[in-house]
């Protein structure tokens, strides 16, 4: 049951992380962030039908994706949460042919990052000497997430 929408602030800092992490042209980024929003407002409305959702067209998504400021998340880390909550944000039985094609995409992003970060540190992403357990499990990131992918390294901070 899919419980929440996720906001456009999310979806912007998404958009700004997968520019820095990932080798992804601008134009696929959006069209696959546009699909999965929709699939989570399409997702939400199955559930909670006396709630009227509003999806915006795609190019006023794209403007707001291109044109408002929120920063990239930190670390790739929290790329990778953030992807793993948009990913449960959805169901597949309730999306269209486009809408899961930009799911798969999502899916294989998240298996790319999950390697090129074993090969980086030698550890999974999602290891408990890792940050992940330290990031939000939301698009939306906590002011006070790690800035660095490793926990030691984080502990270690001046400012943790």
């Amino acid at each position: 049951m899919i419980k929440h929408i996720m906001p456009l602030t999310g979806y912007i800092h998404l958009y700004r992380s997968l520019l820095r992490f990932y080798d992804m042209p601008e134009n696929e980024v959006k069209e696959m962030l546009y699909a999965l929003n929709t699939a989570n407002l399409d997702c939400f409305g199955y559930y909670h039908p006396d709630i009227a959702v509003i999806e915006s067209r795609p190019a006023v998504f794209a403007f707001r994706l291109e044109n408002c400021h929120d920063r990239p998340y930190r670390t790739e880390v929290q790329l990778y949460k953030a992807l793993e909550a948009l990913q449960h944000s959805v169901e597949i039985s309730l999306m269209t042919c486009y809408q899961r094609e930009a799911l798969q995409k999502l899916k294989c992003i998240m298996a790319n990052l999950e390697y090129r970060f074993f090969k980086s540190y030698g550890i999974e992403i999602f290891d408990n000497r890792t940050v992940y357990s330290e990031c939000t499990f939301h698009l939306v990131p906590k002011k006070r997430e790690p800035s660095v992918p490793i926990m030691c390294e984080w502990v270690n901070l001046p400012t943790a």
